[in-house]
C-alpha cells in the first residue's frame, strides 16, 4: 500500500510517496538531507532551462532536489523497480511536477534486453540487478525492460543534457557503457555514487579497476568533501583517495566527472 508523508527539501516543503512498509521511505527525512551535496553541483552547472537525466530516481526525493533548479527545463527520472516508479509517479502527480519530469519504468544499461530484477520490499533503497548479488536468491523476482542511456535519450528527442545523476546500486559503469554516444554529444556533467562495498558485494569487482576505468572515460573527476573544495581524482593521488575511501569514510563518495571543471568555481558548500 502506498502512503504520503510530507518532507523538506532544499528549503521548500513536499509530499513523498512509498510503500508503508518501504524504510527508505520511512526515512525519507534522512535520505533527503543527502540530496543537499547532488543539488549543490546541480546549481553549478544547470541553467534554468536545463535538462536532466536521473538514473535511480527511486521514489523521487532526487527529483525534488532537482526541479527548482531547472523551473524552465526538463527531467527524465528513470527508476526500473514497478513499485517504486508507481510511487515516484505519485511523488510527481502531488507537487504539480508532471509536466517537468517524465518517468521511465526502464533499467538502464550497456546493451537492450530484459533482466530479472530482485526487488527488496523492505527498501527502495536496495533493489538489485544481478542474479549473484549476496543474498539475492531470497528476494521477490520481476523481469524488466534494460534499454540503453543512447536509445533512450534518441527516443525523448532529447536536445541537449547538462547534468546526470546516477545511483544504481553498483552498475553505474553499465549505464555508462550504454551512454557513450549521449556523452561524447552532450558532454554533461555525471554525479554518481561510488561506494567499494556494493561493487564488491552486487557486482564481484574491484573498486579499483572501476575508478581506473571511470577517470580513463572523463577528464575531470571531482570527489566531494563537504565544505572543502571538491577534490580532484587522477593517477597520481588514486590510491590516497581509495585508502580514505575505504578506511576513513566507510565507502561512501560522491563523484562528479564531466569534461572540464567550470563548474567548480561557481559551486558553493551545502549550508
Amino acid at each position: 500500500m502506498i502512503g504520503t508523508r510530507g518532507i523538506r527539501i532544499g528549503g521548500r516543503d513536499w509530499q513523498v510517496a512509498g510503500q508503508q512498509g518501504d524504510s527508505f521511505f520511512q526515512h525519507a527525512e534522512g535520505h533527503a538531507a543527502g540530496m543537499a551535496e547532488m543539488a549543490a553541483v546541480a546549481a553549478a552547472v544547470l541553467p534554468e532551462d536545463g535538462a536532466v537525466l536521473d538514473v535511480g530516481a527511486n521514489i523521487g526525493l532526487s527529483a525534488l532536489a532537482l526541479a527548482p533548479l531547472v523551473q524552465r527545463g526538463r527531467i527524465l527520472a528513470v527508476e526500473p523497480s514497478p513499485r517504486t516508479a508507481e510511487a515516484l509517479r505519485r511523488t510527481l502527480a502531488m507537487n504539480g511536477l508532471e509536466d517537468r519530469v517524465a518517468v521511465e519504468a526502464v533499467a538502464l544499461g550497456a546493451a537492450p534486453g530484459m533482466a530479472e530484477f530482485h526487488e527488496a520490499e523492505h527498501s527502495a533503497g536496495a533493489h538489485l540487478m544481478d542474479p549473484a548479488t549476496l543474498g539475492g536468491a531470497a528476494l521477490p523476482k520481476v523481469r524488466v525492460p534494460v534499454e540503453t542511456v543512447d536509445a533512450l535519450v534518441a527516443r525523448h528527442g532529447v536536445a541537449r543534457l547538462d547534468f546526470v545523476k546516477i545511483d544504481v546500486e553498483g552498475f553505474e559503469t553499465e549505464v555508462l557503457d550504454g551512454a557513450k554516444g549521449t556523452l561524447e554529444r552532450f558532454r554533461p556533467a555525471v554525479f554518481a555514487e561510488f561506494n567499494a562495498w556494493v561493487l564488491q558485494c552486487n557486482r564481484n569487482v574491484s573498486p579499483r579497476a572501476v575508478l581506473e576505468d571511470w577517470l580513463a572515460r572523463f577528464p575531470v573527476v571531482h570527489a566531494l568533501r563537504g565544505a572543502e573544495k571538491p577534490l580532484r581524482i587522477g593517477p597520481d593521488n588514486l590510491l590516497a583517495f581509495l585508502h580514505d575511501h575505504l578506511v576513513v569514510r566507510g565507502c561512501a563518495d560522491e563523484l562528479v566527472m564531466g569534461f572540464d571543471d567550470a563548474w567548480v568555481s561557481r559551486w558553493r558548500p551545502v549550508g
